[in-house]
Protein backbone atom coordinates (compact mmCIF):
# COMPACT_ATOMS: atom_id res chain seq x y z
CA UNK A 1 0.00 0.00 0.00
CA UNK A 2 1.31 3.41 -0.95
CA UNK A 3 0.70 6.29 1.43
CA UNK A 4 -0.24 9.69 0.08
CA UNK A 5 1.39 12.51 2.02
CA UNK A 6 0.28 16.12 2.18
CA UNK A 7 2.41 19.13 3.03
CA UNK A 8 -0.47 20.63 5.04
CA UNK A 9 -0.65 17.78 7.58
CA UNK A 10 1.98 18.41 10.27
CA UNK A 11 2.86 14.72 10.62
CA UNK A 12 3.26 14.24 6.89
CA UNK A 13 5.24 17.47 6.55
CA UNK A 14 7.68 16.45 9.28
CA UNK A 15 8.18 13.06 7.62
CA UNK A 16 8.67 14.68 4.19
CA UNK A 17 11.17 17.11 5.75
CA UNK A 18 13.12 14.38 7.55
CA UNK A 19 13.31 12.36 4.32
CA UNK A 20 14.80 15.42 2.58
CA UNK A 21 17.75 15.46 5.00
CA UNK A 22 20.94 14.31 3.21
CA UNK A 23 20.92 10.55 3.70
CA UNK A 24 17.22 10.53 4.59
CA UNK A 25 15.56 9.47 7.81
CA UNK A 26 18.38 7.02 8.55
CA UNK A 27 20.98 9.80 8.54
CA UNK A 28 18.69 12.08 10.55
CA UNK A 29 18.24 9.34 13.17
CA UNK A 30 21.99 8.83 13.40
CA UNK A 31 22.52 12.59 13.80
CA UNK A 32 19.93 12.62 16.58
CA UNK A 33 21.49 9.62 18.31
CA UNK A 34 18.50 7.33 17.87
CA UNK A 35 17.79 4.18 15.90
CA UNK A 36 16.34 4.67 12.42
CA UNK A 37 13.45 2.26 13.03
CA UNK A 38 12.48 4.25 16.14
CA UNK A 39 12.51 7.56 14.30
CA UNK A 40 10.47 6.05 11.46
CA UNK A 41 7.85 4.96 14.01
CA UNK A 42 7.83 8.38 15.66
CA UNK A 43 7.31 10.08 12.31
CA UNK A 44 4.33 7.88 11.48
CA UNK A 45 1.13 9.06 13.22
CA UNK A 46 -0.52 5.63 12.80
CA UNK A 47 1.93 4.15 15.33
CA UNK A 48 0.27 4.77 18.69
CA UNK A 49 3.27 3.77 20.79
CA UNK A 50 5.79 6.29 19.42
CA UNK A 51 5.53 10.07 19.14
CA UNK A 52 7.99 12.88 18.48
CA UNK A 53 8.24 15.47 21.22
CA UNK A 54 8.98 19.20 20.93
CA UNK A 55 12.69 18.70 21.49
CA UNK A 56 12.90 16.11 18.72
CA UNK A 57 10.99 18.31 16.28
CA UNK A 58 13.32 21.19 17.14
CA UNK A 59 16.33 18.94 16.58
CA UNK A 60 15.01 17.84 13.20
CA UNK A 61 14.44 21.48 12.21
CA UNK A 62 17.91 22.51 13.40
CA UNK A 63 19.60 19.66 11.52
CA UNK A 64 17.66 20.50 8.35
CA UNK A 65 18.72 24.14 8.57
CA UNK A 66 22.35 23.17 9.24
CA UNK A 67 22.23 20.95 6.15
CA UNK A 68 20.98 23.83 4.00
CA UNK A 69 17.42 22.49 3.88
CA UNK A 70 15.68 25.52 5.39
CA UNK A 71 12.77 25.09 2.99
CA UNK A 72 12.06 21.68 4.50
CA UNK A 73 12.39 23.05 8.03
CA UNK A 74 9.88 25.75 7.09
CA UNK A 75 7.56 23.10 5.64
CA UNK A 76 7.41 21.19 8.92
CA UNK A 77 6.97 24.30 11.05
CA UNK A 78 4.39 25.86 8.71
CA UNK A 79 2.20 22.75 8.73
CA UNK A 80 2.23 22.69 12.54
CA UNK A 81 1.33 26.38 12.72
CA UNK A 82 -1.39 26.01 10.07
CA UNK A 83 -3.07 23.24 12.06
CA UNK A 84 -3.50 25.70 14.91
CA UNK A 85 -4.77 28.58 12.79
CA UNK A 86 -1.44 30.40 12.61
CA UNK A 87 1.11 31.11 9.92
CA UNK A 88 4.85 30.84 10.14
CA UNK A 89 6.77 33.90 9.03
CA UNK A 90 10.54 34.01 8.89
CA UNK A 91 11.64 37.29 10.38
CA UNK A 92 13.44 39.55 7.91
CA UNK A 93 17.15 39.97 8.51
CA UNK A 94 17.45 43.46 7.05
CA UNK A 95 15.14 46.35 6.38
CA UNK A 96 14.05 46.81 2.80
CA UNK A 97 14.98 49.68 0.56
CA UNK A 98 12.43 51.07 -1.88
CA UNK A 99 13.31 48.60 -4.65
CA UNK A 100 13.13 45.69 -2.26
CA UNK A 101 9.66 46.75 -1.12
CA UNK A 102 8.54 46.77 -4.74
CA UNK A 103 10.01 43.27 -5.16
CA UNK A 104 8.05 42.10 -2.10
CA UNK A 105 4.83 43.50 -3.54
CA UNK A 106 5.51 41.68 -6.80
CA UNK A 107 6.21 38.46 -4.91
CA UNK A 108 2.90 38.84 -3.08
CA UNK A 109 1.11 39.35 -6.38
CA UNK A 110 2.73 36.19 -7.78
CA UNK A 111 1.60 34.22 -4.72
CA UNK A 112 -1.95 35.57 -5.06
CA UNK A 113 -1.94 34.76 -8.78
CA UNK A 114 -0.94 31.15 -8.07
CA UNK A 115 -3.70 30.90 -5.47
CA UNK A 116 -6.31 32.29 -7.87
CA UNK A 117 -5.15 29.98 -10.68
CA UNK A 118 -5.34 26.88 -8.47
CA UNK A 119 -8.83 27.75 -7.21
CA UNK A 120 -9.98 28.46 -10.76
CA UNK A 121 -8.53 25.18 -12.04
CA UNK A 122 -10.10 23.21 -9.18
CA UNK A 123 -13.54 24.63 -9.83
CA UNK A 124 -13.29 24.51 -13.63
CA UNK A 125 -13.21 20.71 -13.83
CA UNK A 126 -16.28 19.74 -11.86
CA UNK A 127 -17.23 22.73 -9.70
CA UNK A 128 -15.85 20.94 -6.63
CA UNK A 129 -12.63 21.04 -4.63
CA UNK A 130 -11.21 17.59 -3.88
CA UNK A 131 -8.65 16.67 -1.19
CA UNK A 132 -5.59 17.19 -3.41
CA UNK A 133 -6.90 20.53 -4.68
CA UNK A 134 -7.65 21.64 -1.12
CA UNK A 135 -4.07 20.79 -0.06
CA UNK A 136 -2.70 22.86 -2.96
CA UNK A 137 -5.00 25.81 -2.21
CA UNK A 138 -4.18 25.74 1.51
CA UNK A 139 -0.44 25.72 0.72
CA UNK A 140 -0.97 28.72 -1.58
CA UNK A 141 -2.94 30.47 1.17
CA UNK A 142 -0.08 29.90 3.62
CA UNK A 143 2.38 31.44 1.17
CA UNK A 144 0.12 34.46 0.53
CA UNK A 145 -0.38 35.12 4.24
CA UNK A 146 3.34 34.77 4.90
CA UNK A 147 4.18 37.13 2.04
CA UNK A 148 1.74 39.71 3.42
CA UNK A 149 3.26 39.55 6.91
CA UNK A 150 6.79 39.89 5.53
CA UNK A 151 5.68 42.89 3.46
CA UNK A 152 4.07 44.45 6.56
CA UNK A 153 7.26 43.96 8.56
CA UNK A 154 9.41 45.46 5.80
CA UNK A 155 7.11 48.48 5.46
CA UNK A 156 7.27 49.02 9.22
CA UNK A 157 11.07 48.71 9.17
CA UNK A 158 11.26 51.23 6.32
CA UNK A 159 8.98 53.60 8.24
CA UNK A 160 11.13 53.32 11.36
CA UNK A 161 14.30 53.98 9.35
CA UNK A 162 12.69 57.00 7.66
CA UNK A 163 11.58 58.37 11.06
CA UNK A 164 15.15 58.20 12.35
CA UNK A 165 16.40 60.09 9.28
CA UNK A 166 13.78 62.79 9.24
Amino acid sequence: MTCRYTEINQHDALYIAARAYPGGVEAMAQRMGTAAHVLYKKLRPAVATHHVNYEEVSEIVEHLEAAGKSDMADLALSAFAWRHGRVLVRLPETSAAGGELFALVLQLMREEGALAAHIDAALADDGRIDDAELATVEKDLQECISALVVLRDQVRARHAADQRKG
